[in-house]
């Protein structure tokens, strides 16, 4: 067999391998795959397996090195706290009175929340939600 098919189905060998891996490999195998399918390619057609090698690791070196972050960064996900998540550490006022065991209730930029306490707080008081257990706060003062 030809040096320049066997790197074309090197190639194609880890296209196929990245579609059984999915997406964990940040698509590598897929772009590894395709410098290996070009330099193949090009070997074949320059009838010159050692010009296709050279191409396949000048392709492969420019994706490490240059591509490889650049995708990286593309697939990530930003992480956005949800509304809940956000007032964690937030200040609010009491707007019905929390006591140990009755839940009240706390406005938090505009929210009203339902909220509860190991103490007393009166209406009116300054809050600052501690920790969140499903959609109550738990508020100190």
């Amino acid at each position: 067999m030809n040096i320049n098919w066997l790197i074309i189905f090197l190639g194609l060998g880890a296209i196929l391998l990245e579609l059984f891996v999915g997406i964990e490999t940040g698509f590598d195998l897929v772009l590894i795959g395709i410098a290996l399918i070009v330099g193949g390619a090009v070997g074949t057609i320059t009838g010159n397996w050692i010009i296709g090698i050279i191409i396949t690791a000048i392709l492969s070196f420019a994706y490490i090195v240059f591509g490889r972050q650049f995708i990286k960064n593309k697939l990530k996900t930003k992480q956005k706290n949800t509304n809940v998540e956000s007032l964690m550490g937030k200040s609010g006022s009491v707007v019905k009175r929390i006591s140990n065991g009755n839940p009240g209730q706390v406005k938090i930029d505009g929210e009203v929340w339902r909220a509860t306490s190991k103490q007393k707080i009166a209406v009116g008081s300054k809050v600052t939600v501690e920790d969140i257990s499903g959609v109550t706060l738990h508020v100190i003062q």
